[in-house]
């Protein structure tokens, strides 16, 4: 099943790797293209024979030749005051034709040259530069001689030059003996490579690589006398190697190396460290590269402090452990480092926190620290087919107790008051970081870090840069103190979802600022004054693209005089309210992806101005444009201003649009909306018209037909507010109780009935109380109110309707509002009762003031005397009745 696996894993890259191939093939060329024609500059053609090449003209009359990238297979003859040659990535395999006597530079890389034959540099007393990397030229079969001319070569490089690993490779030393001015050397590293005496000879030689990244390198170990004969080595390459071994002390002699690089031999592990460092005390050893030492997959690896302590009392300013699967350091490893540190890197492991961390913050010089990549996995599939096996501690000097318990705590707690204390910021005790006042840069990024940035201080005077992107600090509380002097610093895609009004406070030198890819939408739509970035007055570069901001205040860049690009691309803007008048420094605007439709006329004339004063662009692309006479004014500004909208022609409409426009051909597109908008123009007046004309209408008619019930409701409306008597409700009994039994609504010319016949036969005679208005009337009440009253204290209306009742327009008014009474307050049309007299029984009006109520809640007077007393026994009989 593994080796299946394996198989379809393999055939998986060797497909990818032959789809690279073919894209290489086809890229290749281009690129070559696209380099001569930018090389075209300040050169000219020229001919030697028939091959053409470049060259340049420099003083004295001397001539540079680029002859690269052109298939030959021979080197052309070439004129005497040539001074300066490239050959590379040609087809040449030998070197038959000589070369000008003045030269002082040849690069003959990438070729198929596979002899030395007949001592081609014979005479070549001023070549300085010789490249001959990527041929096929066996080092074991140089011959004494070779460079004998070669006095003044400072640079020589052979890398890639062997071809079959597994073939025995000699360096002769006698032949590199020649090379007496030599400071250079860039060679492959063959299995069981040695450096002879003859490399004594070399006493300006410098710098020495035998890396297998540039080059092959196969040599398995590192004697201590394998570079005894070269004494005066500053830098020395020995990287991706597949070493397995360094004796003790191989680098101590080196009394001049400055900077050496182990990296990529990944078995070697951190227990090779004490004998790399191995009297390196004795050397002027700076820059200690010890990248990628350790296994691409296993458990968490860790730093002792025996593997730091010989370099305790060096000069060391730059080390790197990058990619080693570190994970922790022994607690006081790091303070066995020089205070001459200057740059820590440790990017690209799995750092988890530990009282490691506070070692940190002790060195007095250290000027950038890289903590980053913490996340990155190995690469795939190489991490689990790899055969390897890294050198392991036979013991761990962290397990050592030296110290009782509580000693360990006490020298833990002392540790920790020195790297966080207490002190006074603005008037209060704040929890205070001490970072190293020489520390620059802090790379960390993608170093899982996890939780909120609360309130605290930094004391970092020094500290420009902090890149903590792709971490974990979900929610920006602050203020944060002591950052006065960050210039740059970079957040972005850290999942915070809240950022305070506060949190920048004290950001005052900030100059470019990136937080893309987090949800801080909400928070700044909440800011309606511009709290969050008040005070970032040195601003120039704002990055808050991919935030889900749905809204910005007009004020929210308020104090943002200096800002020149701002990103806000792929957002939720469907408006844009933005001061932007004081950016007079403004360049940039990326509002790219958003849901913007137009610009408002405010904005149109801010933008406007800056158009004037400054030569600012502006990304509009995939927004939704709305093409519509509503928006004619904004499509014809942004037409006249096209020459600041990046990528305007490729400017779409969005599917909502009621017009077309073609903002490749903008200004016919233009004019043909200005037409149809004018067309359509007198058709929205005329149906606007006609709209509001039947609106009124259909409004009035409403008004006329319920003008009765919006009085009622009026009234009701106002009676909610004032304190009223006569009505109430028996919770007890559940029995609603009226002061009168009955109203009498009559019309003046009645009043006379009203004394000699209503009164004396209904109130004297049967016993109800009724409202009569002329008796029972309240002086100074609005004669509305009035009414009301009377109406909703009184358990039935009983109206005498006349002729003179039915013209009447205060009868009328009584008549209705006790129907609304009845419909909307007790529910029975038999509240209101009419005594329809003989003058109105024969009339058509009556039919009008019949169809307010129901029929049988009306009774006839009667004409005849012997009716009379039938119809006061009926009418008694209805005002005692009760209704539902």
């Amino acid at each position: 099943m593994v080796i299946t696996t394996y198989l379809c894993s393999l055939s998986a890259h060797i497909i990818r790797m032959a789809i690279f191939s073919v894209s290489l093939q086809i890229a290749l060329p281009l690129l070559v293209i696209t380099n001569a024609t930018l090389i075209k500059k300040g050169w000219d053609t020229c001919h030697f024979g028939s091959v053409e090449c470049e060259c340049q003209k420099v003083p004295d009359n001397l001539l540079k030749v680029d002859c690269s990238r052109r298939q030959l297979v021979k080197i052309p003859s070439l004129y005497s005051n040539v001074t300066w040659i490239d050959l590379s990535n040609n087809h040449i395999d030998n070197i038959s034709v000589g070369f000008p006597k003045i030269v002082g530079y040849i690069d003959l890389s990438g070729n198929r040259i596979h002899h030395l034959d007949r001592k081609p540099f014979r005479g070549l007393y001023n070549l300085k530069s010789l490249n001959l990397e990527k041929n096929r030229i066996n080092t074991s079969l140089m011959y004494k001689g070779l460079f004998a001319d070669l006095h003044s070569l400072t640079k020589l490089n052979l890398k890639g030059n062997i071809q079959d690993q597994f073939k025995r490779t000699i360096i002769k030393d006698d032949v590199f003996s020649e090379l007496i001015s030599l400071q250079s050397l860039k060679i492959d590293g063959p299995t069981n490579v040695t450096f002879g005496k003859g490399f004594a000879s070399l006493s300006r030689l410098q710098k020495l690589d035998l890396s297998g990244i540039t080059g092959n390198c196969s040599f398995k170990r590192i004697s201590k006398n394998m570079f005894l004969h070269m004494p005066r080595l500053i830098y020395v390459d020995v990287s991706a190697c597949d070493i397995l071994d360094i004796e003790e002390g191989a680098f101590g002699k080196l009394q001049y190396l400055e900077h050496l690089d182990v990296s990529h031999n990944k078995q070697l592990g951190f227990a090779s460290l004490p004998n790399i460092t191995h009297n390196l005390n004795n050397t002027s050893i700076k820059s200690l590269r010890c990248n990628e030492m350790n296994c691409l997959s296993g458990i968490g690896t860790k730093i002792l402090k025996r593997h730091f302590e010989n370099l305790k009392h060096t000069n060391i300013s730059e080390i790197y452990f990058e990619k080693n699967r570190l994970e922790q350091l022994e607690p006081g490893a790091l303070r066995l480092l020089p205070n001459t540190i200057d740059i820590i890197s440790f990017g690209e492991n799995k750092l988890t926190q530990g009282r490691y961390m506070i070692d940190f913050f002790f060195f007095r010089n250290i000027r950038v620290l890289n903590i980053s990549v913490q996340l990155r996995p190995p690469p795939y599939p190489e991490s689990i087919f790899e055969t390897c096996a890294e050198k392991t501690d036979n013991f761990d000097s962290a397990l050592k107790e030296l110290h009782t318990p509580k000693e360990c705590v006490k020298e833990y707690q002392a540790s920790l008051n020195s790297f966080i204390y207490k002190s006074w910021w603005h008037g209060k005790i704040i929890g205070t970081i001490i970072v190293p006042k020489t520390l620059e840069v802090i790379y960390a990024n993608m170093s899982r870090f996890y939780g909120i940035a609360p309130e605290f201080g930094i004391n970092a005077t020094g500290l420009r840069e902090i890149y903590v992107q792709d971490n974990f600090f979900y929610s920006w509380n602050g203020p944060i103190y002591g950052v006065e002097n960050i210039e740059i610093a970079d957040v972005s895609n850290n999942y915070c979802s809240y950022i305070s009004k506060s949190i920048m406070k004290y950001a005052i030198g900030l100059r470019i600022l990136k937080a893309s890819k987090n949800n801080i939408g909400k928070s700044l739509a909440s800011d309606a004054e511009g709290e969050i970035f008040e005070n970032t007055v040195s601003l120039e570069f704002l990055d808050l693209s991919y935030n889900n901001i749905f809204y910005l205040s007009t004020s929210m860049f308020k104090n943002m005089q200096k800002l020149r690009t701002l990103n806000l691309q792929n957002n939720q803007l469907s408006s844009w309210r933005v001061k932007v008048d004081h950016m007079k420094n403004m360049k940039y605007i990326n509002l790219k992806q958003n849901k913007l439709t137009a610009f408002d006329k405010k904005s149109r004339v801010s933008f406007g101005n800056l158009f004037q004063l400054t030569n600012l662009t502006i990304d509009l692309s995939e927004n939704q444009l709305l093409c519509s006479c509503d928006s004619k004014e904004f499509l014809e500004w942004i037409t006249r201003h096209r020459k600041h909208f990046i990528n305007f022609e490729y400017y779409e409409c969005s599917s909502s649009s009621s017009h077309k426009f073609n903002f490749s051909d903008p200004d016919v597109s233009a004019m043909l909306l200005s037409k149809s908008c004018k067309s359509y123009q007198t058709i929205y007046i005329v149906s606007s018209i006609a709209a509001a004309f039947l609106s009124s209408i259909i409004i009035g008619i409403t008004l006329v037909k319920n003008k009765w019930k919006i009085r009622y409701v009026v009234y009701k409306f106002k009676q909610r507010f004032r304190k009223h008597k006569g009505y109430f409700t028996n919770f007890q009994s559940g029995t609603p109780c009226y002061e009168y039994d009955a109203m009498i609504s009559y019309s003046p010319k009645e009043l006379s009935f009203v004394l000699t016949d209503v009164i004396p036969r209904l109130e004297n005679g049967a016993g109800f109380k009724l409202y009569v208005k002329d008796r029972d009337e309240p002086v100074g009440t609005p004669f509305g109110e009035t009414i009301m009253e009377a109406i909703q204290n009184s358990r039935r209306v009983v109206c005498l309707v006349t002729k003179s009742y039915l013209k009447s327009k205060l009868q009328d008014y009584e008549l209705n509002m006790s129907r609304m009474e009845a419909i909307e307050d007790r529910g029975n049309l038999n509240f209101v009762h009419l005594i329809l007299f003989p003058d109105v029984c024969n009339v058509s009006i009556s039919i009008q003031t019949l169809d307010l109520v129901r029929q049988e809640c009306f009774t006839e007077y009667p004409e005849e005397q012997c009716a009379l007393d039938d119809f006061w026994e009926r009418l008694r009989s209805i005002i005692s009745k009760e209704f539902l």
